[in-house]
């Protein structure tokens, strides 16, 4: 056989084999009657990696790096387009492969739609074995399993632990400012916010703090094992390539997986032991208290501790890495913000040191607003990923309806929806926390909109809301208010910077985060911080 007839045959065979099913994906992608991208790689696979590859590299020309399927398939694609490519293919649209159609969403109703009926669309079973490491958990179940963890998960999110963590997040954060006071320049403002959150949640989660006494089966030295081999763990599930390459990299992860699972094994059955005297006082407890009902088996419990471990310490601590740092590249939204936390302390009660968590909620109009403005734009998931069920489902929309084949991955793109100008204004790139805020002419009336809370998808929408909102609500504002309450923030230039520089690299470093697990700031040590005293 001739090398042309050969070519010629492999050519037809790639036509059969590739181009016969995305022409069928293609035939059904348009019953939707939404605009079409079509792509020849699938968004998962060996030539998706290679293309992602070169793409790292910056090699190819501009022409190709702008075609709509290369736009969607580079890493942190949704992150860097936000809204821009909904601007030009519509807030629904389809992208065709040869392997699947997948619809992605940047309208409000859709989204609602999607995440408020969790039935009709469930989460990708490929996206929740990730997050099964350690035994089913609440984020990786669906239906009867979903509501059944949800039941005993949610009654741990009371008062008596919403005011632990609000004395757990003070005591921390005085600790870590009283550490910055004695350093200059910081760096280390990402390890320290990660080892604070963590602690927060250990109290919440087990009621243990780094120097526990009451309980000799655990020891001081197990919160820092549990956060390193946790970050292990963890960069496993997002990048394990992070862990190094070949076989020294799994070993590692196989080191900490073992280690962090005898870790969480030997907090529940420390607490089964000796049941801490204030029951239902942390996640644990509630989870471990008798019901009369099916409750969770051991490693459920396990995952469900493993869950909040890593998504209330890494969200939180990582929306007040990026706070913190936007409050130093912008002093004039840190002013703002001082503004109202010197309020509060002149509000306290005689011998305070910070206001009360019964306080806190009303009167923090203006740190709640800085707090969603930074998960608008820098919220730890870019997209909530949902699939149609084994039948095909309907979005009713007011200009037409939508027919969803069955098991059709549907991507709800929170970023896009966060930066579309419809509801965000011709601004809706700028970090500007005051568009939150309801403009009364009595500044002390001032309050966040409820309006444009219905428009931010931080903690997700529907039945499948986070059920840790409060919580990290409260450890943020505990936390602002203890730094801030006596000291502000300011960027520290290297050698060769002018503050200028230094603001514009810090704000890059932002405006280019990565997507893991979570959306987070690159390379954070290398931004200098100085607290100063006021």
């Amino acid at each position: 056989m001739s090398f042309a007839s050969a070519l010629i045959l492999v050519v037809a065979i790639w036509c059969i084999y590739v181009g016969l099913p995305w022409y069928r994906n293609w035939k059904q992608a348009k019953a939707l009657h939404v605009p079409i991208v079509i792509s020849p790689i699938s968004t998962s696979g060996a030539a998706l990696q290679s293309l992602r590859y070169i793409l790292d590299r910056d090699i190819l020309p501009t022409w190709i790096t702008r075609l709509a399927f290369v736009r969607l398939i580079q890493r942190n694609s949704r992150f860097q387009e936000k809204f821009a490519v909904h601007a030009e293919y519509g807030k629904l649209f389809i992208l065709v492969t040869p392997a699947t159609c997948e619809l992605y969403v940047a309208d409000v109703d859709a989204a609602k739609q999607v995440l408020s009926r969790w039935r009709d669309f469930p989460k990708p079973s490929s996206l929740l074995e990730k997050m099964n490491v350690f035994g089913k958990n609440l984020a990786t179940v669906e239906g009867a399993d979903w509501q059944r963890h949800r039941k005993l998960t949610a009654r741990a999110f009371n008062e008596k632990l919403h005011e632990a963590v609000w004395a757990e997040s003070t005591r921390n954060a005085t600790k870590v400012i009283t550490k910055w006071n004695n350093i200059k320049p910081v760096y280390s403002t990402r390890s320290d916010m990660m080892a604070l959150s963590l602690a927060v949640l250990f109290k919440a989660c087990l009621n243990i703090d780094g120097d526990d006494k009451d309980d000799t089966r655990i020891l001081a030295g197990d919160v820092a094992a549990c956060q390193w081999h946790l970050d292990v763990v963890l960069k496993g599930i997002s990048n394990p390539m992070a862990l190094g390459r070949g076989f020294e990299g799994i070993k590692k992860l196989k080191r900490s997986h073992k280690a962090l699972g005898e870790l969480l094994t030997e907090f529940v059955e420390a607490r089964t032991i000796r049941p801490k005297l204030s029951a239902h006082a942390d996640l644990l407890s509630s989870i471990l208290a008798p019901t009369d009902h099916r409750g969770l088996s051991s490693d459920e419990v396990t995952g469900n501790l493993f869950l909040f471990m890593f998504a209330g310490h890494e969200t939180t601590a990582n929306a007040l890495i990026y706070i913190i740092h936007l409050m130093a590249i912008f002093p004039a939204w840190q002013d703002w913000a001082l503004e109202e936390i010197d309020q509060l302390s002149h509000n306290r009660a005689d011998g305070e040191e910070v206001p009360s968590y019964s306080q806190i909620l009303p009167q923090t109009q203006r740190l709640r607003a800085i707090l969603y403005e930074t998960l608008r734009l820098y919220g730890p998931v870019p997209t909530l990923v949902r699939q149609t069920d084994p039948q095909a489902q309907t979005l009713v929309l007011p200009e037409q309806e939508v027919i969803i084949p069955k098991d059709t991955p549907v991507n709800v793109n929170t970023i896009a929806l966060h930066t579309d100008p419809k509801q965000w204004g011709p601004d809706p790139l700028a970090w500007r926390p005051d568009r939150w805020i309801l403009q009364p002419c009595d500044s002390s009336l001032q309050k966040v909109s409820n309006e444009l809370l219905k428009y931010l998808f931080a903690w997700g929408d529907g039945p499948r809301l986070c059920p840790g909102q409060r919580f990290s609500q409260i450890e943020v504002f505990a936390v602002l208010i203890c730094f801030f309450k006596s000291h502000r923030v300011e960027l520290v230039p290297s050698r060769d910077q002018t503050m200028d520089q230094a603001r514009s690299h810090a704000l890059s470093l932002i405006q280019n985060s990565k997507v893991g697990l979570t959306l987070q700031m690159p390379d954070a040590e290398s931004v200098g911080l100085r607290w100063v005293g006021r």
